[in-house]
């Protein structure tokens, strides 16, 4: 047992939104104000008159607009705007060790986020179509990881300013050309980086500012000596979510009761995750990011139907599906090694095999 705390944290806001509607015209703008207060209780490490830690106010706020003009009965363009300035997380933004020091981080500041999208959409008796394009703008990030010290015990490496920028276009479809044919597709062709440098600043497990990795205390806060390392990020692919997704379906209406229907996905440009490894952090150093392992695409199909009958007085649905019905082996998630390639990543995942499942619904 190394920890014994509550953490708190206090919310209040308010949100309001307007609306104007005329002809072919549709639009809105939206805004809210909101403040959270952290702070922290700690049995552990603190006597009675020192164990709550000072609160610590973030104020956000959002505001969002958009319109949607219909050129006709089958065509339309919109647009969306919005900026948004939310609180740092309570751990690893507000306090420096949250599960141990009562010490706040003085580089805490909101994380914003700008982002805009434009598009066109088509509908008919038979098809609809939408296409957007994207840009969204992730500033003033903070990310941390721990270091292991020569004294034994362990540090913090704080990280703060870092900019993410995600920009990309989706398709979507529905069409009916057939009563008893339903298709969808989907494609989505993203473009996600980190988009600058940055410095971080290392901590002891108390929260106070190192100077060296043998545990030495620096003067101060970001003194000339306090312990720091410079991250090149910029350009290095965002990891964790694939970054070109893309899906066919097909349902069909065989009867009246009887439905099947097959879905095919595909994923591709799936980055590892980013991270930093314990022999990547050198105080008064620098390490230069490549972008991380691209894990191999994969397709895979999922397969359903249900049959709707009589059962005594009531109605009821058999369902049921196959999902991944090809039996796909295919890499899920993995944590970057630094190099970029397959032979040093970890914490690899695979996805699900063929799964089924089976669902009775009795209407009464």
């Amino acid at each position: 047992m190394y920890r014994d705390y509550d953490g708190f944290v206090f919310q209040a806001g308010g949100f309001g939104q307007a609306e104007y509607n005329a002809g072919n015209l549709s639009s809105f703008v939206s805004g809210s104000l909101s403040n959270t207060t952290y702070w922290r209780y700690d049995r552990f490490y603190y006597d009675s008159d020192n164990a709550q830690s000072k609160h610590i106010d973030f104020w956000g706020y959002t505001i969002k607009g958009g319109a949607n003009y219909n050129l006709n009965s089958e065509h339309n363009v919109f647009a969306n705007i919005g900026y948004i300035s939310r609180a740092p997380f309570f751990s690893g933004g507000a306090f420096l060790s949250s599960t141990v020091s009562n010490e706040t981080n003085p580089g805490a500041v909101n994380e914003k986020i700008f982002s805009i999208e434009a598009g066109y959409g088509f509908k008919s008796s038979w098809l609809s179509v939408d296409v957007n394009v994207y840009r969204t703008l992730w500033m003033d990030k903070l990310l941390s990881n721990s270091i292991d010290l020569k004294n034994g015990s362990r540090g913090t490496i704080n990280m703060e300013g870092i900019d993410a920028l995600h920009q990309g276009v989706e398709i979507e479809l529905k069409a009916q050309p057939l009563n008893w044919l339903e298709l969808t597709g989907m494609l989505s062709l993203g473009d996600w980086q980190w988009n600058n440098n940055t410095v971080g600043y290392f901590y002891d497990d108390g929260g106070q500012p190192l100077a060296n990795t043998d545990g030495g205390i620096a003067s101060g806060d970001r003194a000339p000596d306090h312990a720091s390392m410079k991250l090149g990020l910029d350009g290095v692919k965002v990891g964790g979510s694939a970054q070109t997704t893309a899906a066919l379906g097909a349902k069909f209406k065989i009867s009246k009761d009887l439905r099947t229907g097959l879905d095919y996905y595909y994923f591709g440009r799936n980055f590892a995750d980013w991270t930093f490894n314990s022999s990547d952090l050198l105080m008064n150093g620098e390490k230069v990011y490549t972008t991380p392992w691209e894990m191999p695409g994969a397709g895979l199909f999922d397969f359903y139907a249900s049959y709707s009958f009589d059962l005594g007085g009531t109605r009821a649905v058999l369902s049921g599906n196959v999902n991944n019905l090809f039996d796909q082996e295919y890499i899920s998630d993995a944590t970057d090694g630094g190099d970029g390639q397959w032979q040093s990543a970890y914490q690899v995942f695979y996805g699900f095999g063929r799964t089924y499942n089976v669902r009775l619904k009795i209407n009464f």
